[in-house]
């Protein structure tokens, strides 16, 4: 039951309203002469494909937008609303939704048919409240949505990723979260007929299609010019289409940018796909689904091996293989001991530059070695600096060169 100190009636009538707005999934058929495939819901899924469906339910990716509950054993609401804080000017009753868990809470308040985030979240990893109030972002620059939050429509700048087949006419999606049909598409067909065909399985796709999946949400950009160019996600996607007529992806510009530093590494969270897209791995043919499963896993960030144990790139450059890089052991490698945090392959190339809700809490996805030269030229955070936080890039720099001398 949610709690939040309100007077039963209405707590009881917000909770009866809130169950029905986030409900599991619309299965109405569409409209005569509209497409034939229609949502139908993650549930519909779970009776032909039980374990990744329940791999997929512990993922934060069926968890992106709950019910607030204040107390007791199933409590979401990860903010501490008795803090005091000047930057929380708001109560837990004024918040009908929640929005996110890992780095950073934030927080809704429905206004007749839409949702608005209330202007400060919730900082996970040092359990601090800040401000909420984005200023960088290009529909905030260019002034296309004003500073006051109760006038940044949540659906239009982030309903349509964290919700899958959001209706535009009647402001719902089909079913709240990231769940089977975000990355299979609608599965109508499919469940009346179960066959291949029916249904987007991203792994048969190609290369530059089956990462679109991900980039749908995991790539910093804005709309074409047109109908839906105020909107902060790409409207009219459907995995399995082609997202570059839906999205105009942000590219480096040579000078540091709210997406990217001035050399192109990432700046902020949700660039994973703009760096990625750069990098030689990608050109060999390398998927998101390469080392991330969606569908759940016990390591951070879905990853199928464990990033901390080097599992996960040794996989591919390991000691023999093809593509090894550890032809010198992986200490000759890394100019580290094998069991320290420097001879952790994502160290040194996927390193923090980014930001989140933290200073740096985001890696880079370009998998190139950030150097301290990189550092000095342009500031972007190095693998090096980020571990001896208590040194200079110079004398990273210079121990760099040390290795690289014949």
């Amino acid at each position: 039951m949610i709690e939040k100190n309100r007077p039963l009636g209405a707590l009881v009538l917000g909770v009866v309203s809130l169950s029905l707005l986030m409900s599991s999934a619309s299965v109405e058929p569409p409209e005569p002469g509209s497409a034939p495939k229609w949502y139908i819901g993650s549930k519909a899924c779970r009776e032909c494909h039980e374990a990744h469906w329940e791999g997929w339910q512990n993922t934060l990716h069926a968890r992106m937008e709950q019910e607030p509950i204040g107390q007791g054993p199933a409590r979401n609401v990860l903010g501490d609303f008795s803090s005091g804080n000047p930057d929380l000017t708001f109560s837990l009753d004024d918040v009908d939704m929640l929005v996110g868990s890992r780095f950073k809470q934030r927080y809704a308040k429905r206004i007749g048919d839409e949702f608005y985030m209330l202007p400060a979240q919730w900082k996970v990893a040092s359990g601090k409240w800040a401000k909420y109030l984005p200023r960088k972002d290009w529909w905030a620059r260019g002034g296309i949505y004003p500073p006051e939050w109760n006038r940044r429509p949540y659906s239009k700048l982030c309903q349509g990723c964290h919700t899958t087949g959001y209706d535009l006419k009647k402001k719902v999606p089909a079913e709240r979260n990231i769940t089977c049909e975000a990355c299979h598409g609608p599965g109508s067909l499919h469940v009346e007929e179960s066959t291949r065909e029916d249904i987007v399985n991203p792994a048969r796709l190609d290369n530059r299609f089956g990462n679109m999946v991900c980039f749908q949400c995991h790539m910093s950009g804005r709309p074409p010019p047109g109908p839906f160019e105020k909107y902060a996600w790409p409207v009219g996607y459907v995995a399995g289409g082609d997202l570059t007529e839906h999205w105009m992806y942000a590219k480096p510009t040579g000078a540091d940018s709210y997406e990217m530093w001035a050399d192109g590494y990432a700046h902020k969270n949700r660039v994973q796909g703009n760096t990625f897209i750069r990098s030689k791995m990608y050109g060999k043919g390398v998927r998101c689904t390469t080392c991330h499963d969606s569908h759940g896993s016990r390591y951070t960030s879905l990853t199928i091996k464990a990033t901390e144990t080097n599992a996960l790139c040794l996989t591919c450059h390991g000691e023999g293989s093809p593509q090894s890089v550890l032809q010198a052991g992986l200490s000759g490698h890394t100019h580290h001991k094998r069991e320290s945090t420097g001879s952790r392959c994502v160290e040194c190339h996927m390193p923090r530059t980014g930001k989140n809700a933290e200073k740096w809490d985001a890696r880079d996805h370009s998998f190139s070695f950030v150097s301290p030269s990189d550092t000095i030229r342009h500031g972007v955070p190095n693998g090096c600096n980020n571990c001896h936080e208590d040194r200079e890039p110079g004398w990273a720099q210079a121990e760099v060169e040390k290795w690289e001398s014949p």
